[in-house]
């Protein structure tokens, strides 16, 4: 973006700079239960991070020796093995967002990792306490009486304390974290630029930490006395309102600010995350803390004039060092006249005054009752009431004394030192305002991701291939790539019915028969062919041939699946001829290969994976045959095995309805599907031949063969037969037309084989 687009003029010439954070995820992936992205974060580095971790809440609880008995380690070591690891996942998460070219990696895995730390502190803070308990019920078991209770109290004393150690240790944690991190921006500035750079304070802010607006005392400590309650002296969104106020009035452009904040007011949809843009152009500006000097910091600007008269600059720069001070002064003053008109300037005063009447009041006074007391007379009979009912149990000498001198040196600061202070109260202002954004963005951002901790959880993700890994190169294990499309292969067992009657009324086991003539014969082919199982009943079986990104040498899941089939059929053909010979009842197939160009989804019931694919459906259509068809050609003495017709729907009415107009006739026959005959003509050179076998049919039957690899190292011939589906009558099947649509047939004939042998010299 042209920096000029987030430049803003305002009364005097002076020009502010807008500030906006933007984390979209739009483009990525979403998990296993499309709502989320599923990221794996290294296993290494959350056994790093709880170690340190729990070190430092241990540091941080200022427990005694008693209850600090975990193992201690070479601090200094296990903080540079941490910022080391961080550095190292970071870089892998850029590598791939730089392979993919496609920078939301980036900011997926920075934003995963913040979330993970913070998760790691609540679990071994609870780990902590957890720890603590058990050595004072160990201290209970041994009877010592004396020594336990002050161990029960000091833990309670901790416990009061969590949110405070929550929050030193996630400050000690994210200061290693986040010098990891810049160590890694200049690469990632060279790798997409630094207009794509995460900006630090959002990762450096101190508001991640808390799930709630934060205590009195660390707004003191971190931003100003800024409160959230509707009584509080200085309310945020009552600051906020007259700021932006205030801003709106001064930006010169009205009509370009009209436009701007229409513009900034489109709400932008990044995944799941839903990010809204900040309905006005003064609130870019608010969350820029340095536009607060540029406005109303004249002393400094008074200061640089001098400096540069000395130096005996051009005078053109030096009257413009003199108007922007003039227009600075100009601004303060309208702002301070704005704080004192909503009789908040003496409060913003008090906000930096009252440091010691705190430490001496506080507790039991909040420090939101000793800026009322200093800045607000009217409240002091309240708070000294409040003081005299706390004083009998307070370890303080408690006093409004203290408080009266903090409330008459606040009242006699002159002019300029208000005006000082004001303009220190808008930059710690604007800075929290900031924050506040950037951490309701992040949280907004990470309730986005999931974090998956459960192995089942892992690998149905990392299936379906939308798990983003950020671990480490040891960790890597050797894992099959991402499927990037597959075959499915269904045999279907005509009769199963008939022939398990059959076969009980003689006393025979049809399970038996079903498992050697039927399942044992494809157990034992699945693995030549690079097959897998993908679902078994009684009297179907469906397998998968998987292709495999950066995998060449083995794209040839049609050519395999079909070599598959064929073999299926040659091997029930023999052991047909053996059953025969002992009266038992052969087995007829039908078999459908089917080809879709993507991946398929997985799911897992318990340890069983259960695979998606519209293949799947097509697979079992072209299995199938049809009662009527199979009944009416049965005696007939057919070369093939696989017949295609389709209905003339205009002679339907009246007839029996039928779900669909194609009918096929499937009996020890291999059906091909269009799109897995196109992607056959991919993997493999396939030679088209009109072969003459009038022991077969009058007309010439059109052929495509070629030879496939199989996974074992050898070599397969493979025959197509490419007919038209003709039209046909619904009342007696007598052929109307030709449609001009073509079926395949992966064929078994052996007149067929001897007709290509000729090939195999000239191959």
């Amino acid at each position: 973006m042209d920096p000029s687009e987030n430049t803003y003029k305002v009364e005097g010439g002076l020009h502010l700079e807008a500030y906006s954070v933007e984390i979209p995820l739009e483009r990525l992936k979403l998990g296993a239960d499309n709502l989320r992205y599923d990221v794996l974060i290294s296993p290494e580095f959350v056994k790093i991070t709880d170690h340190i971790v729990l070190q430092m809440v241990m540091k941080h609880s200022r427990a005694s020796r008693p209850l600090m008995t975990l193992r201690k380690d070479n601090w200094h070591r296990e903080i540079s093995l941490f910022r080391e690891t961080c550095r190292k996942l970071m870089t892998n998460a850029l590598n791939q967002a730089k392979s993919l070219h496609e920078v939301q990696i980036d900011y997926l895995a920075q934003i995963a990792m913040v979330k993970l730390l913070i998760e790691r502190v609540n679990n071994r803070l609870e780990a902590a306490f957890q720890h603590f308990k058990n050595v004072v019920r160990k201290q209970e078991v041994s009877h010592r009486s004396e020594s336990h209770l002050k161990l029960r109290e000091e833990v309670a004393e901790i416990t009061k304390r969590r949110n405070i150690i929550t929050r030193d240790v996630c400050t000690e944690l994210f200061t290693h974290f986040n010098e990891a991190r810049k160590d890694i921006d200049e690469l990632r500035a060279l790798n997409f630029g630094e207009e794509w750079l995460l900006p630090e304070e959002l990762f450096d802010n101190p508001l991640l930490y808390t799930d709630f607006h934060p205590d009195d005392f660390f707004m003191m400590k971190n931003y100003v006395l800024v409160g959230h309650r509707g009584e509080d002296c200085l309310n945020y969104n009552t600051v906020y309102g007259l700021l932006r106020s205030f801003l709106n009035a001064i930006l010169e452009d009205d009509r370009s600010l009209a436009d701007s904040a229409a513009l900034m007011g489109e709400i932008r949809t990044y995944g799941q995350t839903t990010v809204s843009s900040f309905n006005t152009i003064a609130d870019r500006l608010l969350k820029n803390p340095e536009n607060v000097d540029r406005l109303f910091n004249y002393a400094e600007t008074r200061r640089k004039l001098a400096k540069k008269r000395k130096e005996n600059e051009d005078r053109t720069h030096l009257k413009t060092l003199k108007t922007r001070a003039k227009a600075q002064k100009a601004l303060a003053r309208k702002a301070c006249k704005l704080f004192h008109r909503e009789n908040m300037l003496r409060g913003i005063a008090a906000a930096y005054e009252i440091e010691d009447a705190v430490k001496a009041c506080c507790p039991p006074l909040m420090p939101q009752d000793v800026l009322r007391f200093t800045a607000y007379p009217r409240s002091r009979k309240r708070i000294a009431r409040k003081i005299t009912r706390f004083k009998p149990y307070s370890e303080k000498p408690l006093s409004v004394t203290e408080l009266k001198k903090t409330a008459a040196r606040i009242k006699w600061l002159s002019r300029r030192e208000k005006q000082r202070l004001m303009i220190r109260f808008l930059n710690d202002f604007n800075r929290y305002h900031r924050d506040l954004c950037n951490c309701r963005l992040y949280k907004e951002t990470a309730d986005c991701i999931n974090l998956p901790e459960e192995q089942k959880d892992i690998r149905l993700s990392r299936d379906n291939h939308t798990l983003y890994e950020f671990i480490l190169k040891r960790e890597q294990i050797a894992q099959k790539k991402p499927v990037i499309n597959h075959a499915v292969l269904k045999a279907d067992v005509r009769g199963s019915t008939g022939i398990i009657e059959q076969m009980k009324q003689k006393g025979l086991n049809p399970a038996s028969n079903f498992s050697l003539n039927f399942f044992e014969p494809i157990n034992n082919l699945i693995s030549v062919f690079g097959a897998e199982k993908v679902f078994i009943e009684g009297d179907a079986v469906i397998l998968s041939v998987f292709e495999h990104e950066d995998a060449p040498d083995r794209w040839y899941g049609v050519a395999r699946a079909c070599g598959l089939a064929a073999n299926i059929l040659l091997v029930v053909k023999r052991l047909n001829h053996k059953n025969r010979k002992n009266n038992l009842p052969r087995l007829d197939l039908g078999i459908g290969i089917s080809f879709s160009p993507s991946a398929p989804t997985f799911f897992y019931d318990g340890n069983n994976q259960i695979m998606i694919s519209p293949a799947i459906n097509e697979a079992d259509a072209l299995s199938e045959c049809d009662h009527a068809l199979q009944h009416r050609l049965k005696a007939a003495r057919l070369p093939f095995n696989l017949y295609v017709y389709q209905l003339d729907t205009s002679e339907m009415e009246g007839a029996e309805f039928l779900l669909s107009p194609t009918l096929r006739y499937n009996v020890m026959g291999i059906e091909l599907s269009a799109a897995g005959f196109e992607k056959l003509f991919d993997e493999i050179y396939l030679k088209r031949i009109e072969a003459k076998l009038p022991e077969l049919q009058k007309a010439p039957v059109v052929i495509y063969t070629g030879k496939f690899p199989t996974v074992s190292g050898g070599y397969q011939r493979i025959i197509v037969r490419e007919a038209d589906i003709p039209l046909v009558s619904p009342r007696d099947f007598s052929i109307k037309q030709l449609t001009g649509r073509k079926y395949y047939e992966i064929c078994t004939h052996p007149a067929l084989y001897e007709y290509v042998k000729p090939l195999e010299k000239q191959h």
